[in-house]
């Protein structure tokens, strides 16, 4: 089994780790972009499960749509570490509770952004060769 088929065993997981991000840690990857809401979880997951059925099945730009959801999701979780302190900062001062909901959300999210965002730059340096190649058949 090669590096990049280790790698795309994240997709291939997605089921598990919405059980996991529904039971037992809320806001664990999902929660970074659409908060802890049940359909916002489902629908990160079912997207990650539709990228790991078009890489698994070979689809022509399975691989490329994993690629450019990668950087997405790298670009929300830099926005999340770099402003979300920001955020509580400013929440402290008006309303309590919100700061105390925001921090919460902060330190569930934060472990799993970190390890997604490990995941996802060694899924994207292994893959980096194989985007290139596919650019320039096209």
């Amino acid at each position: 089994m090669t590096k990049n088929n280790l790698l795309n065993g994240f997709y291939y997981l997605a089921p598990l780790w919405f059980i996991v991000e529904i039971f037992f840690w809320p806001g664990f990857r999902a929660g970074l972009i659409f908060g802890n809401s049940f359909m916002g979880s489902l629908a990160f997951y079912s997207i990650e499960a539709g990228l790991g059925a078009a890489i698994y099945f070979k689809l022509p730009y399975g691989n490329l749509s994993a690629f450019i959801e990668n950087v997405l999701y790298l670009l929300f979780a830099m926005k999340f570490i770099l402003f979300m302190p920001l955020d509580i900062a400013l929440a402290i001062d008006e309303d309590t509770t919100a700061a105390v909901n925001m921090a919460q959300h902060y330190k569930a999210a934060l472990p799993g952004m970190i390890y997604s965002g490990f995941h996802i730059i060694l899924r994207m340096k292994t893959s980096m060769f194989d985007i290139k190649k596919l650019i320039s058949k096209s």
